[in-house]
């Protein structure tokens, strides 16, 4: 890429280079699964917990959290699965955007979003090595403390065992530490190495210790850099739709008696879906700052007494206003990995003076290669006309020479 400079300069691109139906709509794709296997398994365990569907979707709408209830143990277990999927589809997605990213900064700009989906299900297994890795790595420790802790507990001998084993305890806490730190950051950077260095999960594992030893503190500073550009895109893509929605309401004004009862009906409809959150936006921004989401203060419910065709097109209303919401998230999320895999490509020209933007990368060495046949059989037919020509010459020096 031309004036990429390896420095703080190139993350500022970040927001610049997200945008784009690919990345957006990859990053949107990805959250909406997200949040569908969250609802899913949460819904289930609180529902298999004895409550209500109606009552809960009433206190909480998209985002309910199954601690909110109190629930036999195998609903919490139920809940976990989601999370655990959920956060493994979430990787996933960052691994596509990741990969598309990287092809974006690589100006390969034909690389479809088709191909980046296909390299993260090639990579599936690589996304969760690395969290396999992690475990294998902390999981002594805790077993370790385990036992010591046992052992402790032998008079005399155990006593004695223990305070002998005082600095190993500490040398064992400070590395214990630093696989965590490490373990936190692949979780943002796992897909990014698996993208761009095409690393399996052992590799990303292994990068990822040596990114936490190797650049501290440009981790953190780079890190805050890149959320703040990540809220910063999250507003303004919201600000732009706000103001899409305003002109809309002002172009169809002659007809908003019959459109009004419809849009009030959906943007309730947004606020009971949002439950809590809702109140958590009024508390912090107040009422007037509310109106930052919605074009009114407030919604009272509409009467029950609308018709039929007014309360269906004011849900799919709705549903467009969720998916309005999805690809704004998606484009903050677009905006964070772009600038995280700009990061890394700054990270490793630090650590090993090597440029991932011109290494040699497989699948677009295949790409030449599946182009290189077409060339070589049209040289190979090329050939084939001049050996056919070559007698005509040969015969017309014959008789020449007769």
């Amino acid at each position: 890429m031309d004036n990429f400079y390896f420095n703080y300069k190139d993350l500022f691109k970040a927001p610049r280079m997200a945008i784009g139906p690919q990345r957006i709509s990859l990053a949107m794709l990805g959250l909406m699964l997200t949040h569908v296997i969250y609802l899913f398994f949460t819904y289930l365990s609180i529902l298999i917990g004895g409550h209500g569907i109606a009552e809960v979707w009433k206190q909480m709408g998209l985002f309910p959290c199954a601690y909110a209830f109190t629930l036999p143990f195998y609903s919490y277990i139920v809940y976990w699965i989601g999370l655990v999927l959920s956060a493994y589809a979430l990787l996933l997605m960052n691994t596509a955007v990741s990969r598309a990213a990287y092809m974006h900064l690589r100006e390969n700009l034909f690389y479809t979003w088709k191909q980046a989906i296909k390299f993260t299900n090639n990579k599936a297994v690589s996304v969760a090595g690395i969290y396999i890795t992690f475990l294998f790595l902390i999981l002594p420790f805790i077993i370790g403390a385990i036992i010591m802790a046992l052992i402790g507990k032998i008079p005399w001998f155990g006593e004695l065992l223990n305070s002998f084993a005082t600095l190993p305890y500490i040398f064992a806490g400070m590395v214990l530490v630093f696989f965590t730190l490490s373990l936190f950051v692949s979780v943002f950077f796992g897909p990014v190495i698996l993208s761009t260095s095409e690393e399996d999960g052992f590799g990303a594992a292994v990068q990822s210790l040596h990114l936490t030893w190797g650049q501290p503190w440009r981790l953190i500073l780079y890190g805050i850099t890149i959320a703040a550009l990540e809220v910063f895109g999250i507003f303004f893509f919201a600000f732009v739709l706000k103001v899409g929605l305003i002109i809309y309401s002002i172009l169809f004004m002659p007809l908003m008696h019959s459109l009004a009862p419809m849009l009030d009906n959906a943007l309730r409809l947004v606020q009971i879906s949002l439950g809590q959150v809702h109140d958590l936006i009024v508390n912090l921004l107040g009422q007037e700052g509310a109106r930052i989401f919605y074009l009114k203060k407030d919604y009272e419910a509409i009467s029950l007494n609308i018709p039929l065709s007014t309360a269906v097109s004011s849900y799919i209303v709705f549903f467009s206003f969720l998916i309005a919401a999805y690809m704004t998230i998606g484009y903050g999320e677009a905006v964070g990995i772009t600038g995280l895999v700009i990061a890394y490509v700054i990270f490793d020209k630090k650590l090993t003076d090597t440029n991932l933007l011109t290494r040699k990368d497989s699948e677009i060495e295949e790409e030449e290669e599946d182009s290189t046949p077409g060339q070589e059989d049209t040289k190979d037919l090329s050939e084939k006309g001049e050996e056919g020509k070559k007698p005509d010459s040969d015969e017309k020096e014959e008789i020449e020479v007769e």
